[in-house]
């Protein structure tokens, strides 16, 4: 989806540096302020800066620990929080949960922790000390999440790969002890691998760095600095202007399917949005043009249901402090239940031409399955199409 905004872009500057450059293992850091190694001082000031702008977190007092993506951070967070006296830590999620937990859980086999799966149904004994993994917004569903709070020996680690005003109305910042965030979900570049956590124990951030290093000597240096680049043009087409004081024309109405002006206003927006270099605008209204289409799409349709929260006309609305506008939350995934008892919604979606991933992969019933709004627009408007003639 990002492709589009970038291509109308792809001539910004973003420096990644000159042949003498990179040649040592260590970057240029803030280690010596007690910040973890491997963490390039240009891409600490700028996430910080990015957090500060959108107000989706805080970062004031809080380590930055980077990573090749916020896989090998959720992995170095695991590692970091995990006891040491010789048990293994249980490691739980509510479902559905982001079926990644438990695939990379099982497939590392650690003695350290392992997989108890929906912490809706986890008891922990006395005095067990466990993880409790919360995404939010969720994937697969994009619903909002605080955790479950199952006593006092559980640390929640907070997964904010969709916290950005592209997908949800920003209405706090976040300050929990362990946030991840990846670049792929807020600029687009998964391609870069980099992903980044904010900490508040400095005992835990310097763990996490301690597992980057072991694992894979820290991260590529050009990534970071590369990352850095596109974090500030991002800022910078907002003209340095903080969240309400950059609000481009953003209308308040409620959809109507039927009407096309809606849609031909709506791509105005977007077309605005673009060419005056807002970036979140601009992806927010691609997601809300996105979501018009698949609501309208399935909104005759008996043996399907969305399970989102822009499930229906009457979703909710939230003021988002970024923009300063009300609107609803614009999920990355469908999440598409089949009304039929025992059905596997992912092999009927492939008969219909559809991919999509099996509910059981997040650890709810086979009549669920999770499909991507990411995709390039034509990939998304096939879909739309064959999601209209949809059966079981």
């Amino acid at each position: 989806m990002f492709e589009a905004y970038w291509n109308a872009h792809k001539d910004d500057h973003v420096k990644v540096g000159y042949a003498n450059d990179t040649l040592s293992y260590f970057v240029k850091s803030k280690e010596q302020e007690g910040c973890p190694w491997f963490v390039s001082a240009l891409l600490d000031d700028a996430i910080r800066e990015l957090h500060s702008f959108v107000g989706n977190a805080v970062t004031g007092d809080r380590a930055i620990v980077v990573g090749n993506g916020s896989t090998q951070l959720f992995q170095a967070a695991l590692y970091a929080l995990a006891t040491r006296d010789g048990t293994s830590t249980p490691v739980v999620s509510e479902a559905p949960f982001y079926s990644a937990y438990r695939e990379i859980i099982d497939y590392l086999q650690s003695k350290l922790f392992h997989w108890a799966g929906d912490s809706k149904t986890f008891h922990p004994k006395a005095n067990e000390t466990f993880i409790e993994m919360v995404t939010t917004p969720n994937n697969p569903c994009g619903t909002m999440r605080e955790g479950l709070g199952l006593g006092d020996k559980g640390t929640i680690v907070h997964d904010l790969a969709y916290y950005w005003p592209t997908y949800v109305p920003i209405i706090s910042s976040f300050d929990s002890d362990v946030m991840l965030f990846t670049l792929s979900k807020c600029t687009g570049h998964a391609g870069l691998r980099i992903g980044w956590a904010v900490v508040k124990n400095p005992a835990v951030a310097k763990k996490m760095a301690e597992f980057v290093a072991l694992n894979t000597i820290g991260l590529a240096q050009d990534a970071q600095s590369r990352a850095a680049g596109l974090i500030r043009t991002v800022i910078r087409g907002y003209g340095g202007k903080r969240r309400q004081d950059h609000c481009i024309a953003d209308d308040n109405f409620e959809i109507s399917l039927s009407d096309p002006k809606y849609l031909l206003a709506h791509e105005i927006r977007i077309t605005e949005a673009l060419l005056a270099k807002k970036f979140f605008h601009w992806s927010r209204q691609v997601m809300e043009s996105r979501w018009v289409k698949v609501r309208s799409a399935l909104a005759g349709n008996k043996n399907f249901s969305l399970q989102n929260n822009v499930a229906s006309a009457t979703h909710t609305f939230s003021t988002c402090t970024f923009s300063g506008t009300s609107h609803s939350t614009y999920p990355a995934f469908i999440w598409l239940k089949c009304e039929k008892e025992g059905t596997d919604c992912q092999m009927i979606l492939k008969r219909n031409g559809i991919l999509g991933r099996n509910g059981a992969l997040f650890g709810v019933s086979t009549q669920y399955a999770r499909l991507s709004l990411l995709d390039h627009e034509p990939a998304v408007d096939l879909l739309v199409e064959r999601l209209t003639t949809l059966e079981c």
